[in-house]
Order: structure tokens, then sequence, then C-alpha cells
């Protein structure tokens, strides 16, 4: 019986590692750490000065350029054996999403509606702890210039065995 849930732990665990996602064929991962190191201060200034002229709303209707993916956080399966996680992938050129895959998107985690926040400060309070009103949601809030992060957390900090933080960033640029 141990060894059963064990393994199912395992690949639930397997899970959150995966990136085959819908809209990863819109995407390149970076590798060369100098890009890295400029993609990631120009994804800090746009959390860092939220002000935005109105708050994007994902519609059916809607047309978005997918411009990045960061995944970031750190995982620890037994005490003392910690690994971070940092990726960063640019949207490929010309990439047009339409409101509706987002909208599905979502729901593929299993998630009826998307979470609308005015504040990504707020975001990461309500996200970080467990049982958190955002841990294990997808949230959207509104940058300047029409963009919008798409985000989820999935955090399960200080647990006996295991403990990570996930974070992944989808930003878009709507069209």
């Amino acid at each position: 019986m141990k060894k059963l849930l064990f393994l199912l732990l395992c690949l639930f665990l397997w899970s959150f590692t995966q990136s085959d996602t819908p809209l990863d064929k819109y995407l390149t991962r970076i590798t060369d750490p100098e890009i890295i190191k400029r993609d990631l201060a120009t994804l800090t200034v746009w959390n860092s000065n939220p002000k935005k002229e109105s708050d994007q709303k994902i519609t059916p209707e809607s047309q978005w350029e997918l411009l990045y993916r960061y995944q970031s956080g750190w995982h620890e399966n037994r005490p003392n054996q910690r690994y971070d996680i940092s990726e960063l992938a640019v949207g490929n050129p010309g990439n047009i999403i339409s409101g509706t895959m987002l909208l599905d998107f979502v729901k593929f985690y299993r998630q009826d509606t998307l979470l609308y926040s005015g504040d990504p400060l707020m975001v990461n309070l309500l996200s970080e702890a467990r049982g958190a009103p955002y841990n294990g949601k997808w949230v959207v809030f509104s940058l300047r210039d029409n963009r919008i992060c798409l985000r989820y957390v999935h955090s399960y900090p200080n647990g006996n065995q295991s403990s990570w933080y996930h974070k992944t960033e989808y930003y878009f640029q709507l069209k």
C-alpha cells in the first residue's frame, strides 16, 4: 500500500514538471544567459509598474500575441535536497492566440473560469501560502500597453517530506 501511495505521489509531482501544454507550440525556450537576463529585466519592469490604461479581459473574440512564458520556483524532495526552477521561453514571431483558446487552456487545468485581479501584488500575497485563495488557480492581471499576465502558482511550503513553489506566468499582448 505504501508503494502504491508513493507511486501515485511521484506521478502527481512528475505531472507538474511536464510542459506539454497547448501553448508550448507557440514558444521557443531561451538558453543564452545574456538574453535571459535582458528579458527577465523586461518582465520585472512590467510587473513592478502595473499602472495600466484599463483592465483587459479575455473574451472568446479577443486576439492575443504570446510574448513570454516564465516558470520559476523551487522543489524540495527531502530536507536539504532542494533545486531551483527557472526557465524562460519567448513567443514565436507572429503567433496569434484566440481568447477561446486561452479560456479552453484554463479548462485544461480543471478550472471553470478565470480569476481576475487588479493588483499583481495581491496576486502574489493570495497565491503563495498553502491553502491561499489563488493557490492552484489561473489568475489574470493587466499590465501597461494592453498586456496581461496569466499566472498560476502551486505552492506547498513546509511539507513533511516534500515542499514546492511552482510559478508559471504567460505574458500576452492584445492584438
